[in-house]
């Protein structure tokens, strides 16, 4: 089914006041490719969230959504897992994110046609119904920049990501009119202040469709940057050329400019460290928006990343890793090896902690993890998180 133009006044009407806003919320991707026991760990604190997103639906190039069959058991894990948390937590919602960073593939090509889109919106839907979900999150990483796939990336795609959001905004608004509810639209953007990263992005007409859009307030710096900082930091890295644009607060202040209301923005927090190699210690010893070139922590499986629970038992304490937090970031978190010229950024309870009281000042919708299977076996991010957000 196509969905008509006609609808949309009505669309934008229902979308423009957004869900309604009842405190902060606590939201996180769930993967379908962390371990069976990480996976475990996480669904036991399932109830403990107020959406869990599954990750991802993926699209054919004729527009279909379908779940890759490596994925699919796992997402029936998920669903089991759901179905247990909404025993302690029957206002537990679900969502399924579109897209990712390696499915993308096709979402320029689909979003780009009329027939393509609507099926595309119409079988996504029919995969959030399945699932007894609230809402679909579209991650398409990311228009006119290509992100993955910069092969298929044009400028046109800037139009086409509204021209999708519209026609999946109708599809949800035609199955709740059937369904007697009202079923959210929300998106994952990079959580920049401006510049390059969101250059694909119309945040202007996104803001009268989306009712939360997911900041990707995270990867502010890694393997690609030029320069050491903090991965996800709340304020700039001190003394860092970019971080004017890539820091938390910039982020957030760049998408209220744009029209955003603070109840539709949460801000992405990381359960994963960032590591850069080839890093000076600089003239405070600490490596610091010194040169950087490549990974760091190249022996791990992901060359640059490890889990927060890896982190600590690894790396946090161990010879070799001097410890250091810049407060003017926002009490950030980062270790230096000076023998290895390693720095390594993460998010830790007392950095998390800053970040809720700066999500409740703020008035924000919430903070988003990416995500909640690297946490460490006391689920200690996950409660600095739960604990503050209060």
């Amino acid at each position: 089914m196509r969905h008509s133009a006609r609808a949309l006044p009505l669309v934008l009407a229902l979308c423009s006041a957004g869900l309604a806003h009842a405190g902060p919320k606590l939201v996180s991707y769930l993967p379908t490719w962390q371990s069976e026991q990480d996976r475990a760990r996480a669904a036991a604190v399932l109830a403990e969230l107020d959406i869990g997103i599954y990750s991802f639906i993926e699209v054919r190039p004729d527009g279909t959504a379908f779940i890759a069959d490596g994925a699919l058991p796992v997402a029936q894990t998920w669903k089991k897992a759901f179905a247990a948390a909404r025993q302690r937590n029957p206002a537990l919602d679900c969502h399924w994110a579109i897209g990712g960073w390696t499915g993308s593939r096709h979402l320029a090509k689909v979003a780009g046609n009329e027939t393509t889109r609507a099926r595309l919106a119409d079988t996504a839907v029919a995969i959030m119904r399945d699932y007894r979900c609230q809402g679909l999150d579209l991650d398409w990483e990311h228009p006119v920049t290509g992100g993955n796939y910069p092969d298929d990336a044009a400028a046109a795609d800037r139009d086409n990501y509204i021209k999708l959001l519209e026609t999946l905004r109708a599809a949800l608004d035609q199955a709740g009119t059937a369904d007697g509810r009202k079923y959210a639209l929300t998106a994952a953007i990079p959580g920049v202040a401006g510049g390059w990263g969101v250059s694909g992005y119309d945040l202007k007409r996104a803001a009268k469709l989306l009712d939360r859009v997911n900041l990707m307030s995270y990867d502010y710096y890694g393997a690609w940057s030029p320069r050491a900082g903090l991965h996800a930091a709340l304020h700039p890295t001190p003394g860092e050329p970019d971080s004017s644009v890539l820091n938390g607060d910039g982020g957030v202040k760049h998408f209220l400019a744009q029209g955003f209301k603070p109840a539709q923005l949460v801000l992405g927090v990381p359960f994963y460290a960032r590591a850069q190699g080839n890093v000076e210690p600089g003239p405070n010893g600490d490596g610091l928006a010194q040169p950087a070139k490549g990974p760091g922590l190249t022996h791990y499986p992901e060359p640059g990343t490890v889990q927060y629970a890896l982190l600590r038992k690894d790396l946090i304490g161990q010879p070799g890793w001097k410890a250091f937090r810049s407060q003017a970031a926002g009490d950030a978190p980062y270790l230096y090896n000076a023998a290895t010229k390693e720095l390594v950024s993460y998010d830790d309870p007392q950095s998390l902690k800053v970040k809720a009281q700066y999500i409740k000042a703020q008035q924000l919708g919430g903070a988003m993890i990416w995500e909640f299977t690297q946490d460490d076996a006391a689920h200690s991010l996950l409660r600095a998180l739960k604990d503050n957000l209060k």
